[in-house]
């Protein structure tokens, strides 16, 4: 276990109708605010209102930005930073999924910085600037409500590359699980299994020994794959959803990782899949996830069958006993995938195989992993997911 800092300075308010207490927190860091939101369900909900009111009902004046997308683009957060430019905006509430918090930090750190959202994404530069950012999460999923992270899809080249900056990490998250009730089934199937992902991917990819980092990635994966079955049958249990809310920041919040330093070479194949089929990131990564795990069984085949176990079936022998549990339980929620599903073809994978190296690569054209993959590795897992 190597050294770390941790510094978290996120103020979580986390429960059954905390959204109430909005306009309350807002009050002692704002005057005025925007709200950034698609224009969709928070609208059709009465949620964005509801939220309006209650900020305006404590003296916050209210803007709002509504031209959220899945998949954010470079265009619609610089347009959001060009919106507010003389609007005095004080913070910005991130309401929403993952893109909504997303696009409300690349609005943050564009608006402190000028420029493009392109220009601070991390093959080019980062920055330490960005007006305070707020997240009110209505899916359980990215866990961007907890983190300084954010992604966003080059609208010309269709690259999808991350960005960081620790002052975009939102200064107030109200996790409110009663909102996630009216998020779309697909929605909620696909943000856990964000989830996953995210609390697996150093797991499988560090070389640090961990145990106790190790434990939490198994614990957080094995809530997720249980519950998710229960939500889905009784999308009410409001428990549930509380457990799924918490599991999503703790996945990524850098508590899972601190102390293991670990790639996340499932998010970097899957990025080119959303960012040019514009494909919901969870059901990119439930295509990537077993093939991934069948290409590193013998490299990683302690880890694996330890996941195997710990989360599907004590009795689990095999790296192929895994990958059919694993197969099984997407299969129930039809995330057994595939390119076909999409109509992704086959020459695409040298021109994925190609981005990813230009946005992951170092100077051997190799990105991390549980070993570092070159071009072939990478096409490989690729030509896997075409069936």
């Amino acid at each position: 276990m190597r050294d770390f800092t941790l510094h978290i300075p996120t103020k979580f308010i986390f429960g059954i109708d905390t959204v109430n207490r909005i306009g309350k927190e807002i009050r002692k860091i704002a005057n005025t605010v925007l709200i950034v939101c698609s224009s969709g369900s928070v609208k059709e909900t009465g949620l964005l209102q509801r939220i309006e009111d209650n900020l305006q009902k404590s003296n916050v004046k209210v803007y709002v930005y509504d031209k959220v997308q899945p998949n954010p683009t470079t265009s619609i957060i610089d347009n959001g930073a060009k919106f507010i430019k003389d609007l005095n905006i004080d913070a910005i509430i991130g309401l929403g999924g993952g893109s909504a918090i997303d696009t409300a930090k690349g609005i943050g750190i564009v608006a402190k910085n000028e420029k493009s959202i392109w220009d601070f994404v991390h093959i080019n530069k980062t920055t330490k600037k960005s007006l305070p950012i707020i997240a009110i999460p209505t899916i359980s999923g990215a866990g961007s409500e907890g983190n300084p992270y954010g992604v966003v899809t080059n609208d010309q080249t269709k690259e999808k590359v991350s960005f960081i900056c620790y002052d975009a990490r939102p200064k107030i998250s109200i996790i409110d699980p009663k909102l996630t009730l009216t998020v779309p089934t697909d929605y909620l199937i696909d943000g856990a299994i964000d989830i996953i992902i995210h609390s697996l991917e150093a797991y499988f990819s560090s070389k640090d020994i961990a145990p106790l980092n190790d434990r939490i990635s198994l614990s957080i994966a094995k809530t997720v794959i249980e519950i998710l079955p229960k939500i889905v049958e009784n999308k009410n249990d409001l428990e549930l959803r509380k457990t799924l809310s918490w599991s999503a920041v703790l996945a990524l919040n850098d508590i899972n990782d601190s102390g293991r330093e670990g790639a996340y070479p499932m998010h970097a194949l899957e990025h080119p899949l959303s960012g040019h089929y514009n494909i919901s990131h969870g059901r990119g990564l439930a295509m990537i996830f077993p093939r991934y795990l069948e290409y590193f069984s013998e490299l990683k085949t302690e880890k694996i069958i330890n996941f195997g176990k710990f989360v599907f079936d004590n009795s689990i022998k095999t790296t192929d006993d895994v990958n059919i549990h694993l197969q099984k339980w997407l299969k129930q929620f039809n995330r057994d995938l595939s390119f076909k599903d999409f109509n992704i073809p086959e020459m695409e994978i040298k021109n994925f195989v190609d981005e990813i190296i230009k946005i992951n690569g170092n100077r051997f054209d190799r990105i991390s992993g549980p070993r570092e993959m070159n071009r072939e590795d990478i096409s490989n897992i690729y030509n896997n997911c075409i069936n």
